[in-house]
């Protein structure tokens, strides 16, 4: 450290507190991070390092002596008994190093390490009594944390009831995986709503919701790693973490015993490389002694385990130049800007644009066009501009104005009440009818083969449709007008628009595009009233009492359907020939199967279907697929490169079937 006097240190140690406060609680208290992790750490470390060198100058509320964030919501406070605490951290292999040799002074000899990935989530506490789960809580500040227990109940693979009945307490982290992260990020800027900023943030806002219903939307999931008091017998941590599998906990299996650094080093080379391709977010690997005994005898700092440590990943970042911000048009009216930039490799992918999000974000961010900034991606998969690199701004550069008309139609644009987005109220708008037009034909909603965007743009140019419905009384003349539309190409669409005609209503109401009402609720609020005169009829009461929707969606379609101008829509569509009922079997109807009624997981690279189209045929067959092997399951279902689930499997005697197989079963 350079030459400091201890006003100095005084000085700078409360600028960097009040500022850590703050990010702080913008991180674990509003789940809306301020900063990236790598400018929190420096802040950070940085305060510790002063605290280190001037001791005279710890506080008892200094950040570097609690933990986590304060608690001040409607969430029901619960204390832990034996804290919750966080880890520590290091940023580089020779740091791990020296953890190492200290870790081997304090036990006098070398010892072994569970490494494990370190999960980009919420860390989340599970208490059973008797087998049945009690309460679910979070972290909070380490010592009191928040009752979730009502939200854990809609969390898929967190067991309600273990096979024995133990009275136990266990601990793990909740994520949300990045498939669920990306769409829900997608659908929140769709309806004018602020983005979140990462996966954990994500998760920790889906969990504290105070309507789980929420909560359930949100496909949350969990890692479950350590065992707060383990039965006689347990006494390591990978151990712990098989037992825990056994029970039915969702644990992460590429956790592995390893006996020196060089080992873990590789482990670390291994999965900075595999990083992006994984499911679900990571930001690190975390070190602990793998014997319990040694673990108790460490115990722990006031803020830290002395057993563990988390090795963070360097920020992958890199420098580019923005060359435009272009403004686009959604379905529901909201105006998104984009920032065009020179194109750079990041993170396995070439990368040329990033969502600015919103007027406000743009704003925070000072984005200028010819702005030198940083780019990484959020969550391992989404670009996003870390910063601007002022240094590199031009002489010349002008702060960026925010357009106040529409980039399509021209009309003034609005904030709507509790909305960061800008919004075009126009319904005539150009760009939001060809949105809604590729909607209304996509796969998930009326399945028009052959009627993707460029064909829409071109029947809206042309003047030969204006909304949906006038997609039914296009003729072999109209589309004639269309480039390269030969007779071939004129018939099948023709034919494709017509059988549309046929699909029931449930396709019909997501092809609508109404506000928050996506397939699922369509399918179920078609399954529970059957045809599309009686949904129009139902108050928002009636649509509510379905199970899984909520106030948001049945107030949502009680207000689109109110609208005179959606009424005389509907009544075009219907004197067009559109079937208005449901013409799908009600849930219980599950044809007889060998999978009705039986829990299934699935392990290994399937070939004939993505994981998620064979999970939902499963379950469309009454089956329950769940995520880990016990003595419960029924099949296991194996692709290429099976692991430690069919190997499970194998032990406790489990039927075990190939993808082949399966399919011949069921097709």
């Amino acid at each position: 450290m350079a030459e400091i006097t201890l006003d100095e240190a005084k000085k700078e140690a409360a600028s960097l507190r009040t500022q850590l406060n703050e990010w702080a609680d913008a991180y674990y208290s509003k789940d809306a991070p301020e900063v990236e992790d790598n400018v929190y750490d420096q802040s950070y470390n940085r305060l510790l390092e002063l605290e280190k060198e001037f001791p005279e100058i710890v506080t008892p509320d200094s950040i570097t002596q609690r933990v986590g964030g304060q608690i001040d919501n409607d969430f029901t406070k619960v204390e832990h008994p034996i804290p919750m605490l966080s880890m520590g951290d290091v940023f580089s292999k020779e740091e791990l190093k020296e953890f190492d040799q200290r870790m081997q002074k304090l036990v006098g000899h070398p010892v072994e390490y569970n490494v494990e990935l370190k999960i980009d989530g919420l860390s989340l506490s599970l208490e059973y009594e008797n087998g049945k789960l009690v309460r679910a809580s979070t972290r909070g500040n380490g010592y009191v944390g928040e009752d979730v227990t009502a939200n854990a109940h809609y969390i898929a693979d967190i067991p309600q009831t273990l096979p024995e009945p133990l009275t136990t307490e266990v601990r793990g982290e909740c994520y949300m995986g990045k498939e669920a992260f990306a769409k829900l990020n997608e659908e929140r800027e769709e309806q004018g709503l602020s983005v979140f900023a990462n996966p954990r943030n994500a998760a920790a806002g889906s969990l504290r919701q105070l309507d789980p219903k929420v909560t359930k939307k949100r496909q949350l999931s969990t890692f479950i790693y350590t065992w707060v008091n383990p039965p006689e017998g347990i006494t390591s941590q990978h151990q712990a973490i098989e037992r825990m599998h056994e029970l039915g906990f969702h644990t992460n299996e590429t956790g592995r015993k390893l006996a020196t650094l060089d080992e873990i080093f590789d482990f670390i080379d291994e999965y900075t490389a595999k990083r992006n391709s994984l499911t679900y977010g990571i930001d690190g690997i975390v070190l602990k002694i793998d014997d319990l005994n040694i673990e108790q005898e460490l115990g722990n700092t006031v803020k830290v385990p002395r057993w563990e440590i988390a090795y963070k990943f360097p920020p992958e970042e890199q420098e580019t130049i923005v060359r435009d911000i272009v403004w686009t048009v959604g379905r529901t009216g909201v105006v998104t800007p984009t920032a065009v930039m020179d194109p750079v490799q990041l993170a396995g992918t070439t990368v040329a644009r990033a969502s600015l999000h919103n007027p406000d974000y743009l704003n925070e961010k000072g984005v200028r066009i010819g702005d030198t900034v940083k780019l990484h991606k959020a969550g391992d998969i989404i670009p996003e501009i870390s910063e601007v690199v002022l240094a590199k701004r031009p002489a010349d550069s002008e702060p960026y104005k925010i357009p106040d008309t529409c980039p399509s139609c021209g009309q003034k644009l609005v904030h709507l009440e509790d909305e960061v987005a800008l919004r075009c109220i126009n319904p005539s708008c150009p760009a939001q009818v060809e949105e809604g037009i590729t909607h209304f034909a996509s796969r998930p909603a009326m399945n028009i083969a052959g009627l993707g965007p460029k064909i829409v743009k071109q029947l809206i140019a042309k003047d030969l449709v204006h909304n949906v419905a006038d997609l039914y009384h296009l003729t072999a003349d109209d589309l004639a007008e269309l480039d390269h539309f030969k007779e071939k190409s004129i018939n099948n669409l023709l034919t494709a628009i017509d059988n549309s005609k046929s699909n029931s209503v449930e396709l019909l109401i997501t092809g609508l595009g109404i506000d928050h009402v996506g397939a699922k609720a369509a399918r179920l609020i078609a399954q529970k009233f059957k045809n599309l005169s009686k949904i129009m009829a139902q108050g928002v009461q009636d649509i509510a009492s379905i199970d899984t929707i909520g106030m948001t969606i049945a107030e949502s379609m009680t207000t689109y359907f109110a609208q005179p101008e959606v009424q005389k829509l509907i009544e075009e569509l219907r004197e067009s020939g559109l079937n208005m009922d449901y013409l799908g079997e009600d849930e219980e109807a599950a044809p007889d199967n060998p999978f009705k009624d039986k829990t299934v997981v699935l392990t290994g690279k399937l070939e004939h279907y993505t994981r998620s189209e064979f999970i939902k045929k499963l379950q469309a067959l009454g089956a329950k697929v769940t995520g880990s092997v016990s003595k419960k399951t029924n099949y296991v279902i194996y692709g290429k490169d099976a692991g430690s689930k069919y190997n499970k499997a194998e032990q406790l005697g489990i039927p075990l079937l190939t993808e082949e197989e399966a399919i011949a079963q069921i097709e």
